[in-house]
């Protein structure tokens, strides 16, 4: 293992070895966690999630989907997106 590495030319969220990309993924223990997803049907009859906590609703989604399918992709795009995101102040 080298002692340290340049990640100037990097890119944010990718990962190489040669001419191969790689997605990572984290796996947290569950029961560690603490907030959960939790995909209901709305009054609107279509999917809609919240995530929370022991304690209480961190976010409702307003949009409803579709299909669960879509809920749970919407779930998916914002775990990994919300990984890397940086914290602005608007």
């Amino acid at each position: 293992m080298k002692r340290s590495y340049d990640f100037s030319k990097g890119e944010r969220g990718k990962f190489y070895s040669g001419d191969k990309a790689y997605d990572v993924v984290i796996h947290v223990d569950h029961a560690e966690a603490g907030a959960t997803f939790e995909v209901f049907t709305g009054k609107d009859a279509k999917y809609h999630f919240r995530l929370s906590n022991p304690g209480a609703v961190l976010f409702t989604s307003e949009e409803g989907f579709a299909t669960q399918e879509d809920c749970l992709a919407a779930i998916s795009q914002i775990k990994q997106e919300s990984l890397l995101a940086p914290t602005v102040f608007a």
